[in-house]
Formats: C-alpha cells, sequence, structure tokens
C-alpha cells in the first residue's frame, strides 16, 4: 500500500516516524453528464458571463463573499501566509480523552497510520499504553495546507486516524421542535423492548451491502453485454487528429495483442476461447474485452 503522506507523531518530546495510508474508498457509482444525440462528454468551463468568454488559471482568484455580490479577494501569497502560520505539518497530540466521551457526529474520515523509518519500538510503545489506558489521542493534525482535529487510536497493530470536525461545526438541534407525547405505557415499552432483543446481534457492516451500486453493476453489465455502449466521439477526434488520422486503437486490444507475441518458457497452454476458435473465439474475446473496460470504469469512477 502506497503512503500518502510522511511526517511525525508529536508525543510530549518524542517524535515517532509515522506514515499516512488511505482507510476507506469511496464505491459510490459515478456518472459523467453526456450529450444524449452524439454520446460526447460535457466539457465543465470556467466562464466569466460579464466579459463573455472562457479564463485562463491565471485569471482567476478566490473571494470570501462578506455580503451578497461582495467578496474579499485573496493572492495566493496571503493564503500561503495563513497556512504557514498553522505551523509545520504533522500529527500533535494535544490531550488523552475517552473514546465514550466522542460523539459520533464528529468524525469525517478514516486513515491508517503505520510506522515510517525506524520508529518500530517507540510506534509500539505509543500503541500500547494507549491500550491499556483505555484512551485515545486528540491530536491537531497538518496535512498539506489545512490544520484539523482527529483521534489517533489503537486498531490491531495499527493506529487509526479520524479525522473530526471542529465543534463549531456542529449543528444544533435545539430549534427541532419536539411536540409533547402522551407517556408510555409498560406494555408497549416491554413490546418494544423485546423487538430490540430479537433484533439484537454482533456488529457485522457486510450483512448490509450496497445495494444500489448492485444493482447498477449489474444494469452495466446488462448493457455492456448488449453491446448497448454510447462512444465518445470526441475523444476518438483528439486521438485520430494527433496521429494524424491514423486508426485509433483500443487499448485493452493492443495489451491483448501484445500478449500473444510474448515467447513464454515451457509449453503453451490454449484457451478454451481460442479451442473453439472462428467467430465464436472472437465473439467471446469482445465481450470479455467489453467488460473489463466497464469493471475498470467502475473501479477508477
Amino acid at each position: 500500500m502506497r503512503a500518502i503522506w510522511s511526517g511525525e507523531i508529536a508525543f510530549g518530546l518524542v517524535t515517532i516516524p509515522a506514515k499516512l495510508y488511505s482507510a476507506t474508498k469511496d464505491l459510490t457509482p459515478q456518472f459523467h453528464q453526456l450529450h444524449k444525440e452524439c454520446g460526447t462528454r460535457i466539457a465543465l468551463v470556467r466562464r466569466c458571463p460579464k466579459c463573455n468568454r472562457d479564463l485562463p488559471w491565471e485569471e482567476i482568484g478566490k473571494g470570501y463573499e462578506v455580503a451578497k455580490g461582495e467578496y474579499a479577494l485573496f493572492t495566493k501569497e496571503e493564503l500561503a501566509k495563513i497556512e504557514e502560520g498553522e505551523g509545520a505539518g504533522g500529527i500533535d497530540i494535544a490531550e488523552f480523552i475517552e473514546l465514550k466521551d466522542v460523539d459520533l457526529a464528529y468524525i469525517e474520515k478514516s486513515y491508517w497510520v503505520g510506522p515510517g523509518g525506524k520508529s518500530a519500538h517507540s510506534y509500539a510503545l505509543l500503541r500500547t499504553v494507549l491500550e491499556q489506558s483505555g484512551r485515545v489521542a486528540l491530536a491537531r493534525v497538518k496535512i498539506r495546507t489545512r490544520t484539523r482535529l482527529a483521534l489517533l487510536r489503537p486498531r490491531g497493530l495499527h493506529f487509526s486516524l479520524d479525522m473530526m470536525r471542529f465543534a463549531d461545526e456542529l449543528v444544533k438541534a435545539d430549534e427541532i421542535v419536539i411536540p409533547a407525547a402522551k407517556p408510555v405505557t409498560d406494555r408497549e415499552l416491554a413490546l418494544a423492548a423485546s423487538l430490540v432483543d430479537q433484533l439484537t446481534g454482533p456488529f457485522d457492516p457486510a450483512k448490509h451491502p450496497d445495494e444500489y451500486r448492485a444493482a447498477v453493476h449489474a444494469l452495466v453489465d446488462e448493457k455492456v453485454e448488449a453491446d448497448q455502449i454510447t462512444r465518445d466521439s470526441s475523444s476518438d477526434e483528439g486521438q485520430t487528429a494527433s496521429a494524424g488520422g491514423a486508426k485509433v486503437i483500443d487499448l485493452a486490444e493492443l495489451l491483448a495483442a501484445s500478449l500473444k507475441r510474448v515467447d513464454r518458457p515451457g509449453p503453451v497452454k490454449t484457451s478454451s476461447a481460442e479451442a473453439a476458435g472462428g467467430a465464436a473465439a472472437d465473439t467471446s474475446e469482445k465481450r470479455a474485452t467489453k467488460k473489463t473496460a466497464a469493471s475498470k470504469n467502475r473501479a477508477t469512477g
């Protein structure tokens, strides 16, 4: 697994080299906007409606809205100075707290933290003392430009770093009106408790898969199988123009053809598709190529 950040955990006067790794991934099906008539992917442009023209990045600044239609414009240098004022990057432990005291609403995103360099001993020491004390570390974490709050807690042989919202980022529920309700009867309470007991079990999120994603993927496979694929002609035009009008070769087909040309030691195994020969093999290969391409698109999207 490739680390996305390298730095240090500051624990009093002790510094522990550490590396950060992604602990989550977004598998929500991603859809692109296409022109239904020709299948071309819609381009998102940076356009000034007043000047009626598209803008390059060097003409675009960042503004903070102070009133309706009024902005305080910031330069890159001003923002860089603010970011420098937040200190050097790292995981600075501020205090140790009880995990049960943390409202889950504060948690945003989780990362894995592994040891960096020759820090295995100090890394294990901090993890062990937290496990034995039953506490977690509340830290200020600066990754790239922003400083955020985070929980550093032991999870098996590793640490988990759970990025948190600041206190004023939580919206209080004071303005939600709860109407008066009649008292709960003993029978209602007993029946509700019985139902809760029947539905109680160990926490296992794998028992509750993403049915929406599964349905989207199943429909995608059906469309690939039926060759109901819309092809973006604009990307083809760009490639053919750069090649001087040459034929565009599908990458998957190019890789498959390259594999056939590789000399492999030992006996060569013949696939079932090759054994079938003729048009059947060609059809099977094309179908597999389409399914592979669709799967790669879903994985990267």
